[in-house]
């Protein structure tokens, strides 16, 4: 009998992006165990206080992979370095995806010290990767992967992806014991300039399919879990694109409701993390949704209450939308909180004043305030704007409703992550762009190149491990 040495995989797990990372590792397992490849992996779940400490006891070469979201990396900027610092010298390869990694691959790779940056979705060209890698195949051919070069970062598009149906991607990792809400969007047609999911994942969306959900909705139950919650970037917008299709979204509910609620099952779709925009809140779609969900609350996106904002943010909803939803949603018997964002890129006093006056609507009809601030995120047409500074006597409004308990939200910490996310900007830690790139990997191009050389070696140490087949 041949033993067969494990090759490593340390995945980093946060609390900011373990669905992303659960959905990743669904279906590297499901295809790894399709190529009959997956008894030659040992998959270890960390996080990045406990990752040096991991690979350390490893003391040999391993794969560490991690998604990142933008607003991560003022705070794990320099540990991250420290830690891939580590992993290199023990071996490893590094990988990251996720939103900061698609929108900031240069700053990725250069600054933050990935060897590869996972563009897009990553489900299908990172499995691709680990079977060429495992089966002696050329990983670096992989498109829609940016790797350490010689001469700074190289983008690979050379071959067509494949974009994956919602029916072959699990929307969780059973194996690994990683369960969360099931995506059953992927993509937003409405592009908001802001927002990084239209650039992440397209304008064209997919949907999984009825059957689909509630086979994996029926897996969670027998799991213990019973809340059964959705992800989605917009709630009420099943199988179709922009214009509700309320025939297969009344359909998708009457099933849940036959095959889960009938189980012990408590389905909750308009509520995070499938928030609902304002004008799919009609009484058409509540009457619909109504005697289906187990939510009293509905999650809706307003954002400003500036019709020119509106516009120019690309939100495809006017101002008088949001108290439309409000007052419908109440007449439901929904309560709602309402999501509004300050310090956006044109926000002048006059839009400030209007914004406020609907705030002050909305908690008359009943509604409580999301509040959030702008924050510049890689990959969106906003990559490089600056957010306004938030007056202080509509700070002193903001803080006065939270002391009534009309307003949550993280603004506060919010306006601080934004300073520090365009102050690594602007010293070109978050580099976003090829020209860019090209002057930071220039004044680096030393590092750059001993990092290649490493990079390159151990990659070379993994795909020669002793594996075989009996």
């Amino acid at each position: 009998m041949i033993i067969l040495p494990k090759i490593s995989v340390v995945v980093v797990v946060e609390e900011e992006n373990k669905y992303s990372i659960s959905v990743l590792l669904g279906y590297l397992l499901k295809r790894l165990r399709e190529e009959k490849l997956d008894n030659y992996f040992r998959f270890i779940l960390t996080n990045w206080v406990n990752v040096s400490e991991v690979l350390s006891s490893l003391n040999r070469p391993h794969i560490l992979i991690a998604s990142l979201l933008t607003t991560q990396i003022p705070s794990l900027y320099s540990r991250v370095q420290s830690v891939l610092e580590v992993s290199r010298r023990l071996g490893g390869i590094s990988a990251a995806g996720g939103p900061h990694a698609t929108g900031d691959p240069y700053g990725t790779i250069l600054n933050l010290g990935f060897d590869l940056a996972f563009i897009g979705e990553a489900e299908e060209n990172f499995a691709e990767f680990v079977i060429e890698l495992t089966q002696g195949g050329n990983p670096l051919s992989v498109s829609g992967v940016a790797t350490i070069s010689e001469g700074g970062v190289k983008v690979s598009y050379s071959n067509k992806r494949r974009v994956l149906s919602l029916d072959l991607v699990p929307p969780f990792c059973r194996e690994l014991g990683l369960f969360n809400p099931i995506e059953i969007m992927r993509g937003c047609p409405h592009a908001c300039r802001y927002c990084q999911v239209s650039y992440l994942f397209g304008t064209f969306p997919r949907f999984r399919s009825t059957e689909n959900v509630v086979s994996f909705a029926k897996e969670l139950l027998t799991r213990g879990i019973r809340d059964i919650r959705f992800v989605s970037p917009s709630g009420f917008e099943y199988m179709c694109s922009k214009n509700l299709n309320l025939s297969a979204l009344s359909s998708l509910l009457e099933t849940l409701n036959r095959e889960v609620r009938s189980l012990g099952g408590r389905v909750y779709l308009g509520t995070f993390p499938s928030e609902v925009r304002p004008e799919h809140v009609t009484e058409e779609t509540l009457r619909t949704v109504k005697a289906y969900v187990d939510n009293k609350k509905l999650n809706i996106g307003a954002q400003t209450g500036s019709e020119r904002l509106l516009k120019l943010l690309h939100r495809e909803h006017g101002a008088d939308d949001v108290l439309n939803a409000v007052a419908i949603a109440n007449k439901h018997g929904f309560k709602v909180d309402v999501d509004y964002m300050f310090g956006l890129p044109w926000e002048d006093s006059q839009d400030l004043e209007i914004t406020m006056k609907q705030i002050e609507r909305v908690i008359q009809l009943g509604g409580r305030i999301h509040c959030h601030t702008f924050i510049p995120l890689p990959g969106t047409p906003l990559s490089f704007a600056s957010p306004r500074a938030i007056p202080e006597t509509v700070k002193s409004k903001l803080v006065k409703l939270m002391g009534r308990g009309k307003l949550w939200g993280q603004w506060l910490w919010q306006e601080r992550l934004a300073r520090d996310i365009v102050l690594l900007r602007e010293n070109n830690v978050i580099v976003i762009n090829y020209k860019r790139a090209s002057e930071v990997a220039t004044k680096k191009s030393e590092l750059v190149k001993r990092r290649f050389d490493v990079f390159y070696n151990n990659l070379r140490k993994i795909m020669s491990l002793n594996i075989e087949t009996t």
